[in-house]
């Protein structure tokens, strides 16, 4: 496993709110109980950890179309590469 993804998966995982198991790219972003708080403080981190700015509007679903952890991932991947 990529060493980014690693590192997403170990900070959703400080933030996910009643997982019994860690996530995974399979994980459905639904099941990870994170509140608004939650996403800003995981964007945060992520930049910071990352070292990529994430584009974040308050007033949209930050989650857009992405339905599990991989489509998250792999939109950190995307903006990694620009």
């Amino acid at each position: 496993m990529a060493e980014m993804e690693q590192q997403l998966l170990d900070i959703i995982k400080e933030h996910a709110v009643g997982l019994t198991e860690p996530p995974t790219r399979d994980t459905p972003i639904a099941d990870l109980g994170i509140d608004s708080f939650s996403i800003v403080e995981i964007i945060y981190e992520v930049e910071e950890k990352l070292g990529v700015e994430v584009p974040f509007n308050a007033n949209e679903n930050p989650f857009g179309d992405m339905k599990d952890v991989g489509d998250l991932i792999d939109a950190l991947n995307d903006l990694i590469k620009k």
